[in-house]
């Protein structure tokens, strides 16, 4: 085992605090690697490498210089798994530093072990991130056996079917906002792990989450406490699900459609979003923002950025009122003469008219493609 200068420093720093005496640790070359004496970091001491070679349960150095580099002092082996992996040495009179030389050993060791603790959870935290990043951008084919085999080795069962929502938060640069993360954090793990086999995935300002298969009522439900959860934390979030439950190959495919009813939700206004595939405001979503933007801009080649503007606010009622010229005016509030005007308004800037069958299905299109563009903007707002 190989001591970080970091782990040395904070015990050498916390003995010596503890004890009034400069504290050194030195590793298997004789190298002091941490000490509360500055000048000595980096130095070689002498007796440390005798302690190592000699396989010693002490060293006491009873005047500075008789081992090279070495100070008056006592010094001993730092155990770990039954190996020798350092030296912890206290600078003083015998008499002073040997009634502390047990304690600040078994300290020592305490705390190396605490270090090392804290450093395998890290490790396994970096293993379990890449592989959730593996597997939620590798395409179907790279997810073979031992794949499958690296996630029972982290505590992962990849084999059974999953359904995966994307929880997005609206994103705020105040530092003491930054310091309620952890708190979202725990309010999407609450409702994450009481689902049998749930799990997730942190992202900057995003949680991809891992459920197992359930009614869409019952993700709807999960989705909303989620919603709650993280607005008592202070923040605002968007929802997006693939209600279809799938197989460890096809997990790209279900986060790229959660992906796109986030989108949706964010366009909406909405708190959470269920993928639809056959909903053109998907389907227009498909298509490459050059096409969309070169559509809507020939559609709308004879309008101003106002007239544009109007004209989607206006056809989005009318559509939605079937075509009907006596709903729409009562929803706008509006003369029923007011509403023909602006259809044949409509008609003279853009040469089609949006009575016709063909026609409406043309600005129906574009309705969705202008809603797509709005949800563009406000999702890189949120980095989606």
């Amino acid at each position: 085992m190989n001591i970080s200068h970091d782990s040395a420093m904070r015990i050498v720093t916390e003995m010596s605090s503890v004890i009034g005496h400069d504290v050194n640790m030195m590793d298997d070359r004789g190298v002091i690697i941490a000490s509360t004496d500055p000048e000595r970091l980096g130095t070689f001491h002498g007796g440390a490498l005798e302690l190592f070679r000699q396989e010693l349960d002490e060293l006491i150095v009873a005047s500075d210089g008789e081992y090279p580099g070495a100070r008056q002092g006592i010094n001993l082996p730092v155990c770990f798994e039954g190996a020798t992996v350092g030296v912890i040495g206290i600078t003083g009179k015998g008499n002073e530093v040997q009634q502390y030389s047990q304690i600040i050993k078994k300290m020592t060791e305490i705390l190396l072990l605490d270090s090392w603790g804290e450093r395998q959870k890290q490790l396994r935290a970096a293993m379990w991130s890449q592989f959730m990043e593996e597997w939620l951008f590798s395409a179907e084919e790279q997810i073979a056996e031992r794949f499958v085999e690296r996630g029972l080795e982290l505590g992962i069962d990849i084999r059974k079917p999953f359904q995966i929502f994307v929880v997005a938060l609206e994103q705020r640069g105040a530092a003491e906002e930054q310091e309620r993360l952890a708190r979202v954090e725990e309010a999407v793990r609450q409702v994450v792990r009481e689902a049998t086999g749930g799990f997730y995935y942190k992202l900057p300002f995003r949680y991809v989450c891992f459920v197992s298969p359930v009614s869409e009522k019952r993700l709807r439900e999960m989705a909303g406490r989620v919603y709650e959860n993280v607005e008592r934390c202070g923040f605002r979030s968007f929802i997006g699900i693939d209600a279809e439950p799938v197989d460890c190959r096809h997990v790209r495919g279900a986060y790229d459609r959660a992906g796109k009813a986030l989108r949706a939700a964010v366009q909406n206004g909405e708190r959470c979003a269920f993928y639809n595939g056959v909903d053109i405001e998907f389907i227009a979503g498909e298509m490459p923002l050059k096409t969309r933007q070169d559509f809507v801009a020939r559609l709308f080649r004879g309008c101003s950025e106002r007239d544009c503007g109007e004209i989607a606010d206006f056809l989005s009622v009318y559509f939605r009122c079937n075509g009907s010229i006596q709903a729409a005016a009562k929803e706008l509030c509006l003369h029923k003469n007011t509403v023909q005007y602006k259809l044949r308004r409509i008609h003279q800037l853009t040469r089609l008219d949006p009575r016709s069958l063909k026609n409406a299905a043309i600005f129906e299109v574009a309705l969705a493609i202008l809603k797509t563009l709005r949800s563009d903007t406000a999702a890189g707002a949120l980095h989606l």
